[in-house]
């Protein structure tokens, strides 16, 4: 995400990742397949990519990020699978250890959550005004997701047999929306539907510490349940429901995160492109002093 607007060439960034100490690279869904080709040039390692990648349109003429593995119209379902192949093959051939995947999404009144973020940010905590509007939210949600949730497991079986055919690991992300696929039951039954070779848990640390805030899972829960599947894990702070801050620039309970995160999870810094870059310096330090890299 950082390198998002800020360097002509993926030259420049490679070299300024490892200045900052960085040792891998996430490619993601927005960097272009000049770019992609650009970044492949430096031999900066890849430790996993963000499906899907590179940046494309789909037939729809829309960007294929738009397109989800949880659509009912069966056509976007496919094309979304087929971008999503795409990425493994990409991943495949730069030797990377996994992709991260968005499962999709539940329809609901996105009014809803943003009354909800407003009234957080003005400081109102969890008041009878938030409760209702969850309550809300959590009726939209249940009554609509079964189908959705379907159309995403299907997607997920089928790409988990590609990506096993390949070598590549799927990791299921925590999402940072409500409406957002999988809720945390939703995770579990995901991962019950795949092997465990296949596909596993992507831990976003600042989507579970943001739907928590908002009164919905707890953090800590997303890591007693799945840190047994967590391949992959992405860092970065959070202030107030604000997420992708640089590490160490916010509030976020890095003990917790560093004494539950399994031993071998791909680490992944993913910081917006906002963040000034005289805040990335030392960052990699105080991973190392918060016991979340060696």
């Amino acid at each position: 995400m950082w390198a998002k607007d800020r360097f002509v060439h993926m030259a420049g960034f490679a070299s300024r990742a490892r200045e900052l100490g960085f040792t891998h690279i996430e490619a993601n869904h927005w960097i272009s397949a000049q770019m992609l080709a650009e970044l492949i040039e430096t031999l900066v390692p890849v430790s996993s990519i963000h499906s899907p990648c590179p940046a494309a349109s789909s037939s729809a003429g829309i960007p294929v990020s738009k397109l989800s593995l949880s659509s009912l119209d069966e056509s976007e379902r496919m094309e979304a699978v087929t971008f999503a192949g795409r990425t493994i093959d990409l991943a495949s051939d730069l030797r990377a250890r996994a992709v991260v995947l968005h499962m999709g999404e539940v329809p609901v009144d996105l009014s809803l959550e943003d009354r909800l973020r407003r009234s957080y940010s003005r400081g109102l905590g969890h008041d009878a005004g938030q409760k209702r509007i969850r309550e809300e939210l959590v009726r939209q949600r249940t009554s609509r997701a079964p189908r959705y949730l379907d159309a995403a497991r299907k997607s997920l079986q089928e790409l988990a047999e590609y990506g096993q055919s390949k070598g590549i690991m799927l990791g299921i992300e925590t999402r940072f929306h409500y409406h957002e696929i999988p809720g945390m039951d939703e995770a579990a039954e995901l991962l019950e539907a795949v092997p465990e070779g296949a596909a596993g848990y992507w831990h976003d640390v600042g989507h579970a510490e943001v739907q928590e805030r908002l009164g919905f899972s707890t953090h800590a829960e997303w890591f007693s349940r799945f840190k047994h599947r967590m391949i992959g894990i992405h860092l970065h702070d959070v202030l107030g429901i604000v997420d992708h801050h640089v590490p160490g620039k916010g509030d976020m309970n890095w003990e917790m995160i560093a004494r539950d995160l399994p031993a071998g999870a791909v680490r992944v810094c993913e910081i917006g492109e906002w963040n000034d870059e005289q805040r990335l310096e030392g960052v990699v330090d105080f991973l190392k002093r918060a016991g979340l890299v060696s």
